[in-house]
């Protein structure tokens, strides 16, 4: 069974999909201790109605996960079932989800990617 998040004295390591997080490389990592900061790649608000989603694209040359950091206006927490933001490979583009369900009430999201800036 792989560990895709371990906490030590020395840090924070996460993998991604598939990899262990003490054996894995670098480049298969998406936090590790000692890591380079980060930049904002693109931020904003959005307001979703249910079961709907917003595309955003961005220039990622690293090519490493993206962070992304959501609220919304009116407090309730991210989650699958409520609203999330979604990647993947090549990890230049985010999805900010309003709940799954179509009729779920609309949301207003504030939203921030934040990327690895060791290359730019």
């Amino acid at each position: 069974m792989t560990r895709r998040a371990v906490f030590s004295i020395d840090g924070v390591r996460v993998s991604r999909a598939g990899y262990d997080a003490m054996t894995a490389s670098v480049d298969n990592l998406g936090m590790y201790p000692g890591m380079s900061t980060m930049t904002m790649a693109v931020q904003g608000t959005v307001t979703l109605a249910g079961g709907s989603r917003q595309t955003y694209t961005f220039s990622n040359p690293t090519g490493r996960m993206p962070y992304v950091i959501l609220s919304s206006t009116a407090g309730d927490p991210p989650d699958r079932q409520t609203f999330c933001a979604e990647t993947f490979p090549p990890f230049n583009t985010v999805y900010i989800r309003n709940d799954v369900q179509s009729g779920a009430p609309a949301r207003t999201i504030r939203f921030a990617v934040l990327i690895d800036n060791s290359f730019i």
